[in-house]
């Protein structure tokens, strides 16, 4: 039997297509719950099993389907483009902090995986959080709804349900990932 090598072109093509599925189902999984979400972590993590640019593909597939599909709506265009964006962030990120959740006693990968998401989380919420400005140009100052919009309930949420989302199942999932593998 002829085994597929782990790194051609069609491999990786389906590897980064089933990722992204993964990722855009686990988005649907919780989209009745205001900003509590699971496809950040899951972008996250596939970009720290794929690589950086691997990783940013896999979350603007995910989030392009996922916010293009979104039962509540699509976004306005700019809100949109802001969130694909935002999801290619985290995957890339992944892709290139991975590696500090590997590595290290257990607590210290928790701890930067918790950090990490707390973080990533409050640069995504400012993006849209700009994006939702450039939408709607009221007469309020970009300053005050993206500072604003950060101190509303739903984004400290957001930030707080991704920080200990992070910390359970980003290590917990390349653990398991990296113990199939070997």
């Amino acid at each position: 039997m002829n085994r597929v090598r782990a790194t051609s072109p069609t491999h990786l093509l389906v590897r980064t297509a089933l990722l992204a599925a993964l990722c855009a189902a686990l988005g649907y999984a919780l989209a009745g719950v205001p900003n509590v979400e699971l496809i950040s972590a899951a972008v996250f993590t596939s970009g720290a099993l794929v690589g950086p640019r691997r990783g940013a593909l896999v979350g603007a597939l995910a989030e392009t389907v996922f916010a293009g599909f979104n039962p509540n709506g699509v976004s306005p265009p700019p809100l949109y483009a802001a969130q694909v964006l935002g999801f290619m962030l985290y995957g890339a990120a992944g892709g290139w902090l991975g590696a500090g959740v590997r590595r290290g006693p257990w607590a210290l990968r928790v701890l930067v995986a918790a950090v990490t998401g707390f973080a990533l989380t409050l640069g995504f919420d400012v993006l849209t959080n700009t994006a939702v400005w450039f939408t709607v140009r009221e007469s309020s100052t970009l300053a005050a709804v993206v500072l604003g919009g950060l101190a509303f309930p739903f984004p400290l949420a957001h930030a707080l349900f991704n920080t200990v989302g992070f910390a359970l199942v980003v290590p917990a999932t390349l653990r398991a990932v990296e113990r199939r593998s070997a």
